[in-house]
C-alpha cells in the first residue's frame, strides 16, 4: 500500500504528463509564454504541500492526506488566465448536488477535449467524474487572493526554473 505522500508523487507525474499533452495541443497559442503548462503544474504541486501556503489560501490547517485539498477553483482560474482562457479551455465543475464528494472545478482542454485539474489525488480511490462536469461562468467564482496566488505560484516558478523557463 502506498502512503500518502507517494500517491502524491504519482498523481504529480501523471498530471505534469497530461500537462503536456495538452501544451502540445496547443502549441500555436501557447508559445511564448514564461513558462509551460507542465512546469506550472509541477510548481503547483510543489507549493501544495506547504502547510503555510495551505492555510493561508484555502483557510484551514492541513490534513494529512488532503494537501491539495481546497485549490481546485483557484488554480483552475489561475491556469484559465496564464494559459490561453476562452481560446484553449472551457472552465467546468461537477457541482455539490451532482457528486456526493463535493464540488470540483476543472478545465477542459479545447483542441484535445482532455479534461485537467492539478488537485484530486485526496479523493483515492475514487477517480473524479469529469464526465458530469457542466461550463463554468468564471465571473461567477469566488477566487479572493488570486493576484497573491499568482505571485506565490510565479515566484515559486522563477526558483524551479529562472526567469527563463530553464531548469535550475
Amino acid at each position: 500500500m502506498n502512503t500518502y505522500a507517494e500517491r502524491y508523487e504519482e498523481f504529480t507525474k501523471a498530471t505534469v504528463k497530461l500537462a503536456e499533452l495538452i501544451q502540445n495541443a496547443n502549441r500555436d497559442k501557447l508559445a511564448g509564454l514564461s513558462y509551460t503548462l507542465p512546469q506550472v503544474t509541477f510548481a503547483l504541486r510543489s507549493i501544495y504541500k506547504d502547510p503555510i501556503f495551505h492555510e493561508k489560501f484555502v483557510g484551514g490547517k492541513m490534513s494529512d492526506n488532503k494537501w491539495s485539498s481546497g485549490f481546485c477553483a483557484m488554480a483552475s482560474v489561475v491556469i484559465y488566465e496564464m494559459f490561453g482562457g476562452s481560446d484553449v479551455w472551457n472552465l467546468m465543475a461537477i457541482r455539490r448536488q451532482d457528486w456526493e464528494r463535493g464540488s470540483v472545478v476543472f478545465l477542459q482542454d479545447k483542441a484535445s477535449g482532455l479534461n485537467f485539474g492539478t488537485t484530486g489525488e485526496h479523493f483515492y480511490p475514487v477517480t473524479i467524474p469529469y464526465e458530469i462536469g457542466k461550463p463554468l461562468d468564471i465571473n461567477r467564482l469566488n477566487t479572493p487572493n488570486k493576484d497573491i496566488f499568482k505571485n506565490v505560484l510565479n515566484f515559486e516558478l522563477k526558483v524551479l526554473y529562472g526567469r527563463s523557463g530553464e531548469k535550475q
